[in-house]
């Protein structure tokens, strides 16, 4: 079972970037639990370093994320300075963590969010500026979702529904990396709805014939086949359930 690690910036004491109402540290929480969540029910393991407002350091981010041991580690952040639109960074020798960058940062764009793109930042000595990157032993990106300062990007993220849909988002450009379909998602548009469910209906009653891609995604149940149980299953993630 592929395992990923998911650090909540901020928390607690520490607001991070505030602006329109908003605490970055409030954000970053719900975009990271909606990204565990749909990790989760598509076979991962995964650790997330917070589930309530509390003080958690880099430092112990870095600590917990290592002692995981994950194939893959992210952080989740939201922005400040003015600017607009979301940016992902990465190891500055590329590999496996720029592809992370590249494939999360092309499902938020997927959304309807402006991209930064994908990024290296430098310290002084020539390495990773960003503890997180620096640090842990597995490749790692941290992802930068909005700008809490700038009244309309903040709309990207400004409500539990925005939150949750940018946290799924995430999650598939993480899926994506570990060669896993995204689980229900069969017309391919970034969310599980009726319409997929509809699609699964039809290929089994052979009204349609779905490709093996489309099949994967639609067995719901791992049983190999796509009939009207992996349909209600689309249907309950929808909502939720």
């Amino acid at each position: 079972m592929p395992k990923v690690f998911i650090g909540v910036g901020h928390g607690g004491s520490d607001p991070g970037a505030t602006g329109n109402g908003f605490q970055e540290k409030d954000l970053n929480l719900s975009i990271a639990l909606a990204c565990r969540d749909t990790l989760a029910s598509s076979g991962v393991d995964v650790e997330i370093s917070r589930e309530a407002d509390i003080t958690s350091s880099l430092e112990e981010r870095i600590r917990q994320c290592n002692q995981f041991d994950p194939d893959l580690a992210l952080d989740v952040h939201n922005n400040a300075g003015g600017g607009d639109g979301a940016e992902v960074y990465h190891h500055y020798a590329g590999g496996t963590g720029k592809t992370l960058a590249e494939n999360i940062l092309s499902e938020i764009v997927a959304i309807g969010q402006n991209s930064r793109g994908t990024k290296v930042k430098l310290n002084s000595a020539g390495r990773d500026y960003f503890g997180f990157i620096r640090q842990t032993s597995a490749p790692a990106v941290i992802v930068e979702c909005a700008f809490v300062d700038n009244a309309t990007d903040i709309q990207m993220v400004g409500t539990a529904d925005k939150q949750k849909r940018m946290g799924q988002a995430i999650a598939r450009g993480v899926l994506k990396t570990l060669g896993i379909p995204y689980q229900g998602d069969v017309n391919g548009d970034g969310k599980v709805d009726a319409s997929d469910a509809l699609l699964a209906l039809q290929d089994s009653v052979e009204l349609t014939q779905l490709n093996e891609e489309q099949r994967q995604k639609a067995d719901m149940n791992g049983d190999g086949k796509v009939d009207a149980s992996d349909a209600l299953a689309m249907l309950q993630k929808s909502v939720g359930r």
